[in-house]
């Protein structure tokens, strides 16, 4: 490791024990210890959200049979890039957008940052809003009182670091399930279910892509901010173990999509409604055990809206100055409150449409990082090499990246305003596609411009000191 990691991991002094300071620093080995299970439980948790039975709602017309199908090809489509996510925070502990900077340049990585902060907060906000509007109907009469506890209690949480979100996964990971499966219990008590079939025309590829943007690519891309506390990958681990860690994450978001989607679905053919716990709110146990399921289901999923939202900005912070003692408490006590005190004023009700627009940028940053890693990377960057500074403007852009992203997400936005002929947005996974593409496009520059890999440009400037 050299002197300019060094300085990055000594700057931060003596770490407390119960508080994590470490922000964007190398993870040290002997913190290196989560296993698969757990990864599977932190993303399964995180992915199943109070609104996660929505995506039954919105994909309703499908049916059933349909839509588990529909979340089977969304897996296969999407386990590669998001389990070389996983892998890439086991071969070199850094979170993502750090990462990027190979790929992007240090200039380009930063404005990502800064852009994703702004979306981890925003998520946190609108969820911190959609469970104190669940609680305040499941106990009216409190006002904002239920939004202020579940903002300050969730950032309490990440405040704490992975390691006490980690043992809060892992200890809470039962009631969840137990609550839900209660409240599931009084659906099927009171109403006669009805499954719901076919209703409407069915656009594979439209399907598809929304269950992807929804869950499994709008998560992978932070999946190395938890995978780089698992235990280092090495070139004699087992075949088992390998796969368990490439396909944990991928696995743990996408099974609540299935089964609560699955509760949607059928929560809103037998009832009108697709939120299973608002139905328990006129039954006094169940009333009390739906708020539990709630508030937990509400903060498995911010605290992964939040504690990367810190490390980004973290990242971004690194790039213009020094780290700084207690930087991670810091911002994650200013970015919780901001995001509270706006989920209270009701601010964040009117942007949902706009985080999920900023959303299509996901699909080619996620593509082009893990085609470059693996490409051009060949996955053997070394960790110092994402520290290493550059001087001069230009020197912190990749162009060929760079253009690669921006034309992806142009012939993304296309799609997402319906510019295009139906047959492409319904029939094919828009999204998907115009990622290959810009992986191809971002092939041919780096060829004809003759690019090389950030630690094959240190090499040359190194031979030249």
């Amino acid at each position: 490791m050299n002197n300019s990691v060094n300085n990055t991991v000594s700057s931060s002094g003596g770490q407390p024990k119960n508080i994590e300071t470490i922000g964007i620093q190398p993870i040290p080995d002997d913190r290196r210890t989560m296993t698969p299970l757990t990864l599977f439980t932190i993303w399964g948790l995180a992915s199943a959200s109070a609104t996660t039975p929505v995506i039954g709602m919105v994909l309703y017309h499908v049916g059933l049979i349909n839509f588990c199908i529909a979340v089977v090809i969304a897996g296969v489509i999407g386990i590669v890039p998001a389990g070389l996510f996983s892998e890439q925070g086991r071969k070199v502990p850094l979170i993502s957008l750090v990462t990027a900077r190979a790929t992007f340049g240090r200039g380009a990585s930063l404005i990502l940052a800064l852009l994703y902060t702004f979306v981890g907060a925003g998520w946190f906000g609108v969820n911190t809003a959609v469970g104190g509007q669940i609680m305040s109907t499941l106990y009216p009469g409190y006002g904002a009182l239920w939004y202020w506890l579940l903002g300050i209690f969730q950032t309490l949480l990440v405040f704490m670091g992975m390691k006490w979100l980690e043992r809060f996964y892992n200890y809470t990971a039962l009631i969840f399930i137990i609550c839900y499966a209660v409240l599931s219990y009084y659906l099927v008590r009171d109403y006669t279910i009805t499954i719901p079939g076919l209703s409407g025309d069915m656009h594979w590829g439209a399907v598809v892509s929304t269950i992807l943007s929804f869950s499994l690519l709008a998560w992978s891309y932070e999946f190395s901010t938890a995978s780089r506390f698992c235990r280092p990958a090495t070139s004699d681990e087992s075949r088992g173990s390998k796969v368990a860690y490439f396909s944990a994450a991928t696995a743990g978001v996408l099974l609540p999509v299935l089964l609560m989607g699955i509760l949607g679905l059928i929560t809103k053919s037998t009832t009108g409604k697709w939120n299973v716990a608002l139905l328990a709110k006129d039954l006094p146990v169940a009333g009390v055990v739906a708020a539990v399921g709630v508030i937990l289901a509400i903060a498995h999923t911010n605290a992964m809206n939040l504690y990367p939202a810190v490390t980004k900005l973290l990242a971004a912070g690194e790039t213009v100055r020094a780290p700084r003692p207690y930087d991670q408490p810091i911002a994650c006590t200013g970015i919780g409150l901001i995001a509270t005190i706006l989920a209270v004023l009701g601010i964040l009700q009117h942007i949902t449409s706009f985080l999920s627009f900023v959303g299509i940028f996901l699909f080619p940053f996620t593509f082009l990082m893990m085609f470059d890693w693996v490409v051009f990377q060949k996955q053997s960057t070394p960790v110092e090499s994402f520290f290493e500074k550059k001087k001069g403007f230009a020197n912190n852009f990749r162009p060929s990246a760079c253009i690669s992203f921006i034309i992806g997400a142009i012939l993304s936005s296309l799609g997402y305003f319906d510019f295009l002929p139906d047959m492409l947005t319904n029939n094919v996974p828009w999204f998907v596609i115009t990622s290959v593409i810009a992986c191809g496009i971002y092939w041919v520059l780096v060829h004809i411009r003759g690019e090389k890999t950030l630690a094959e440009t240190q090499a040359v400037d190194m031979g030249h000191n």
